[in-house]
């Protein structure tokens, strides 16, 4: 079974996106010295890993909240967006960027951006779990996202979608079901 072509109208705006996301990702300096923010967004980008920093945030939070049943569900559901986005990504397979403002390579395709799903879906599980912190949760998870174009780890169009799939999972169906756990 071979794959069909993309349309015209398909290439051009992959075309747009590849200039796009270029002209965003941070270029290195000249020197090849590595700027103290750029390590410091890189490990931020990290901790969105396979949904780490958002595992531990329920964790504490669920701790310090009283409520760990729902922490754990969080994190669950967390762990089941990287799993559906990365059945996702292989339908999909497109490559990663080529521009990059690190050395470091993500092996995996980049369609969508599991790190921004998951992201995602931790700032509207957090947002049940914290309403009143509703705002810091979402700002994180924009960051997040934003940090993947900035670090050439994703297109910018890989990153819109990432956020659109975790957005939606993480409003129709994750923060629902934390809702109905309960803390405690």
């Amino acid at each position: 079974m071979t794959a069909t072509p993309p349309t015209p109208l398909l290439q051009r705006l992959d075309r747009l996106d590849e200039r796009v996301s270029a002209w965003l990702v941070i270029k290195p300096r000249a020197d090849g010295v590595p700027r103290r923010w750029l390590v410091f967004l890189r490990r931020f980008s990290e901790a969105g890993s396979y949904g780490i920093g958002w595992i531990v945030l329920f964790g504490v939070v669920g701790i310090l909240n009283d409520g760990i049943r729902r922490g754990g569900v969080a994190a669950m559901l967390v762990v089941l967006m990287l799993g559906f986005n990365t059945v996702v990504k292989r339908i999909i397979r497109r490559p990663r960027p080529v521009a990059k403002a690190i050395a470091h390579a993500p092996t995996t395709y980049s369609m969508p951006s599991a790190h921004t799903s998951m992201a995602m879906v931790g700032a509207a599980t957090m947002g049940v779990i914290v309403p009143d912190q509703a705002w810091l949760w979402w700002s994180v998870a924009i960051a997040l996202a934003a940090s993947r174009v900035l670090l050439g780890m994703h297109y910018l169009a890989d990153v819109l979608a990432g956020a659109a799939l975790g957005i939606a999972c993480g409003l129709l169906v994750a923060a629902p079901i934390v809702e109905s756990v309960g803390g405690g």
